[in-house]
């Protein structure tokens, strides 16, 4: 956060949620039916709504914590089902898969390969699992 705003971390581009940031508890009553839907932390990269906490994922090209194994295929079938990996647990706020989810195949190669996302610096980040709802 800055005197102007939020600003991204340039040395920490699309590495998601600092493994090692303390997590605030959400505030008793904030998200809950006629109030807020969701809120998050000052970097924009922790979230709690009535899904629970998610966590922005490291999308840079990182072996061990990011998308560095990943293929087009698993990136496309994320994207487009919603769930991790294609089959796995549901993608959570704030996450617009289905924004990306209706990309022709070519852009999604276009969004997956360079210049984008396998060209950016990698950084290790292993991002904490969502945390459900109590």
């Amino acid at each position: 956060m800055t005197p102007s705003g939020p600003a991204p971390d340039q040395s920490r581009l699309q590495s998601g949620h600092p493994a090692d940031a303390a997590l605030p508890p959400p505030t008793a009553g904030v998200v809950a039916p006629g109030r807020w839907g969701a809120v998050t932390t000052d970097g924009l990269t922790a979230w709690a709504g009535p899904w629970g906490i998610s966590f922005a994922a490291n999308l840079t090209p990182d072996r061990t914590s990011g998308l560095g194994n990943w293929t087009l295929d698993q990136f496309s079938k994320t994207m487009r089902s919603g769930k991790h990996l294609g089959v796995g647990r549901a993608l959570l706020p704030p996450m617009p898969w289905f924004n990306v989810a209706v990309l022709s195949d070519a852009d999604m190669a276009a969004l997956f390969a360079y210049p984008y996302l396998k060209s950016i610096k990698p950084i290790a980040n292993l991002v904490p699992a969502p945390i459900p709802p109590k």
